[in-house]
């Protein structure tokens, strides 16, 4: 059976440097608490070139809706 673990990491909106290709990325500021994943570095990354500003803004949204990180394992 599996089991559902769900956190609320903060998250935040960066920018990768344009050495390393530029664009916009969601990332979680805090390692998360779910077993095999203690240590991992999670990000949300978008194929199109968002501005920084445009995911500060969805950033900011999914807080106020309540953002909740969940892995079924």
């Amino acid at each position: 059976m599996k089991k559902l673990y769900k956190t609320k990491p903060p998250i935040k909106a960066a920018e990768w440097d344009s050495t390393q290709g530029g664009g916009a990325y969601i990332y979680f500021e805090e390692y998360v608490e779910v077993p095999g994943l203690e240590k991992a570095g999670i990000s949300i990354r978008f194929e199109r070139g968002n501005s920084l500003e445009e995911v500060k803004e969805l950033v900011s949204k999914m807080k106020s809706m309540g953002f909740t990180f969940a892995v079924e394992k």
